[in-house]
């Protein structure tokens, strides 16, 4: 990359900015600037009429998506060189992120900005050659499964590090990176105080309180080591990484009955990546380890989403994935993915699994047949099951929840693809698809503040509620309602549409 900005007029800028900010902003020219992003849209319905519903396992923290994804979403990123000159660069790195429930024409939504940085490359000289440093928010160095849209090991967000430290056998990075996070506390059924009308006929009120967890923001500080790139044999490499997560509370913070104590615990995760370049694509065996803080919560967090409470400290979890995308022969490419995560809540008073384990299994694949360079046929097959799974819904002023229990999901999507040439990482893709669900409803019990105070908890009767409750809908433009709605009683469905993906 060469740039139009000298050291001299780089220099001049700093000096006189506040006077002459427009000629500065010149410095950087046309040719320094790159555009490059992601999107997907698409339309869709079900079986059933309606709007398209889309389907992941209660518990589950993915879900498979080829024909299974029911928002527009698109991610735009600008960037620009600004300094290139002995062996020094400066890159402003930049990304905002936009998602509506493509159900209209006109959908307005506020931009999420996803990342601002300056990655700058040459500033230690001779010290700590080709290494580079970066601060501001930034998606760092994701790890993920495509086919699923999981990232397993995931620390992004506002920070600082070096990267690309040569210690002859590979690379080392180290960072600091920053989040707020919504922390659960203790105890169960601590909410809003509510009045509701016990019949619709009747005067008669009830006071009660709303079941779930309150949550307190926050800040969590994770340190992040990081030795990758490391030879193995020809065509094998390692990535090893330490996280360190801890949280850290304002002194004087008070939430319930808890002050910083509560709020300040930490965790530590380990993560080691075996990655194998086979078969003109790669395979990647992942194994995680992870205590207290940074274990929770649900089936299990990839870093950034820590739970820094005492009621985290004694958790265990460990994760086992294998992933990988490759060719089979020249008219077959398929993607596959296998992975175990486990977490063992030490909490014997911890809603829903008051000590016992949560499991999650996923198993899928997704080949691809080439009739020709412009078109091909994919089938995707997708499984997940999580062992102490549970799900709740808002309905009114009411919080209906669950018990512990297994939920589990088949998805099976036929899509014919039309692309530019063949592949699996070739975009832009346009497909015509129809997908297919099958869940557990839930069982166990349901909670809700219109039960009477004296029975706070009974059998799932109502099979609507019981039918939608065997599903998660966190991130997946689907609600409960519309689920009872366009299924009823039924734990499975089609669904159908077009949907394009582009990245560039």
């Amino acid at each position: 990359m060469v740039s139009s900005v000298s050291r001299r007029s780089f220099q001049y800028c700093g000096a006189v900015a506040i006077a002459s900010a427009s000629t500065c902003a010149m410095a950087v020219t046309g040719d320094d600037i790159n555009f490059n992003g992601y999107a997907r849209s698409g339309i869709g319905s079900t079986d059933k009429g309606g709007q398209q519903l889309c389907f992941k396992a209660a518990g589950a923290p993915s879900k498979y998506r080829l024909g299974n994804e029911c928002e527009t979403f698109a991610e735009l990123k600008f960037g620009a060189d600004l300094f290139d000159q002995d062996d020094v660069q400066f890159y402003l790195d930049t990304n905002l992120a936009y998602k509506v429930g493509q159900q209209g024409d006109y959908e307005t939504t506020a931009p999420a900005v996803r990342e601002m940085n300056i990655k700058a490359t040459g500033v230690f000289g001779n010290a700590l050659p080709g290494s580079m440093l970066w601060v501001g928010k930034r998606f760092y160095n994701r790890h993920d499964v495509h086919m699923i849209d999981y990232y397993y090991w995931n620390l992004s967000g506002p920070g600082v590090g070096i990267e690309n430290i040569d210690v002859v056998m590979g690379m080392l990075n180290i960072a600091w990176v920053r989040n707020q996070n919504g922390v659960f506390y203790s105890p169960w059924v601590d909410g809003e105080e509510v009045t509701i009308t016990t019949t619709p006929a009747s005067d008669q009120k009830l006071t009660v309180s709303s079941p779930g967890y309150k949550t307190a923001d926050i800040t969590t500080n994770i340190i992040d080591l990081r030795w990758n790139d490391i030879p193995i044999i020809d065509k094998l490499k390692l990535e090893l990484g330490l996280d360190y997560g801890v949280g850290s509370p304002p002194d004087n913070l008070t939430a319930g009955t808890h002050t910083k104590n509560y709020f300040d615990k930490n965790g530590w995760m380990f993560t080691g990546e075996l990655s194998w370049d086979v078969l003109g694509g790669f395979n990647k065996f992942i194994v995680q380890y992870a205590t207290d803080a940074m274990t929770g919560p649900g089936a299990g967090t990839a870093g950034m989403y820590m739970q820094t409470t005492d009621w985290f400290k004694g958790n265990k979890l460990w994760r086992i994935m294998d992933h990988g995308a490759v060719s089979l022969m020249p008219n077959l490419d398929m993607m596959y993915v296998f992975g175990v995560t486990e977490v063992k809540y030490d909490k014997n008073d911890f809603y829903p699994n008051y000590g016992q384990k949560n499991t999650w299994y996923t198993a899928g694949i997704r080949p691809s047949w080439n009739w020709n360079d412009i078109t091909s046929t994919t089938i995707e097959i997708g499984y997940d099951q999580v062992k102490n799974a549970h799900s709740s819904y808002v309905s009114g002023i009411n919080i209906v929840s669950t018990g512990a229990f297994k939920s589990k999901l088949w998805k099976f999507t036929l899509a014919q693809q039309f692309h530019p040439q063949f592949g699996n990482w070739v975009r832009p893709q346009i497909r015509i698809f129809a997908t297919y669900a099958n869940w557990n409803e839930a069982s166990g019990y349901l909670e809700s503040p219109s039960e009477p105070t004296a029975n706070p908890a009974r059998s799932c009767a109502d099979p609507n509620i019981c039918n939608a409750l065997g599903l998660e809908y966190f991130d997946t433009f689907t609600s409960p309602q519309q689920i009872a709605k366009a299924y009823g009683t039924k734990s499975d469905g089609w669904t159908y549409g077009a949907q394009m993906e582009i990245w560039f």
